[in-house]
């Protein structure tokens, strides 16, 4: 007897209100890229749809079913879904960045949005090589695990040939691909840098109730925004 095929919908969550004290909310933007990922959805006929617990998260998947009405499932929350520490990182490893390179200095005195968003990748590299930690961060393979508990927890739960959404983070989306495709840590945060709002990366499952396993896990498509017109084509 042949084996169905399951299929999960990996859903970066719509644009965020970067730039703000609020971050964690959808701007216009977001809710407009939730719309369309909403009317993607309620043609997808899912058996089920999961969504991490930060606000911009669950926005998203709140506005895609405004939008896409009973044939998107109410989601269950998995915690284990939010982003890595981007703050915490940030709050944490600003000082000793701006000492130890001189490019970075001006991040104490005038820091200027182009500068933060160096310092934040730079800082982003260090952590995912787990070259800097602190108590009260989480580490990258403390994430790594976490997310791989969530996505583990959705494949068990789910029946056989079940169609399933998922909106969370970029960076549970790329611990997910590499995860199938068997990379590091660090290549899995790489990853994540690239994937844009609003986007769906499909993976494939052979099964059912089993754990997570790259044995089991294809990767069909990644990063999709064939669903976004031009104008909603947003990296942050």
């Amino acid at each position: 007897m042949p084996v169905a095929v399951g299929t999960l919908l990996l859903i970066r969550h719509g644009q965020a209100s970067y730039g703000e004290v609020d971050y964690d909310r959808l701007s216009s933007r977001g809710h407009e890229q939730a719309r369309a990922i909403g009317r993607f959805l309620a043609r997808s006929r899912l058996d089920a749809t999961y969504a991490g617990p930060l606000r911009r998260q669950q926005e998203t998947i709140a506005t895609a079913r405004a939008e896409g009405g009973e044939a998107i499932p109410a989601p269950v929350t998995v915690d284990e879904l939010a982003e890595y520490p981007a703050f915490e990182m940030l709050q944490h490893f600003i000082p000793r960045l701006a000492e130890g390179d001189p490019r970075f200095a001006a991040l104490t005195t005038a820091p200027t949005p182009k500068l933060l968003d160096e310092a934040f990748h730079a800082i982003l590299g260090r952590w995912a090589r787990d070259e800097w930690s602190v108590d009260g961060v989480e580490r990258i393979e403390a994430f790594v695990a976490r997310v791989r508990a969530g996505l583990d927890r959705i494949i068990r739960a789910a029946a056989s040939g079940a169609r399933i959404a998922v909106v969370t983070s970029a960076g549970p989306i790329g611990v997910a691909v590499g995860l199938t495709l068997g990379v590091t840590a660090e290549r899995m945060v790489r990853t994540s840098a690239t994937i844009r709002n609003a986007s769906i990366s499909e993976l494939l499952f052979r099964g059912a109730g089993f754990a997570w396993h790259p044995d089991q896990i294809s990767l069909l498509t990644f990063n999709l925004t064939a669903h976004l017109p031009d104008e909603l084509h947003t990296h942050r």
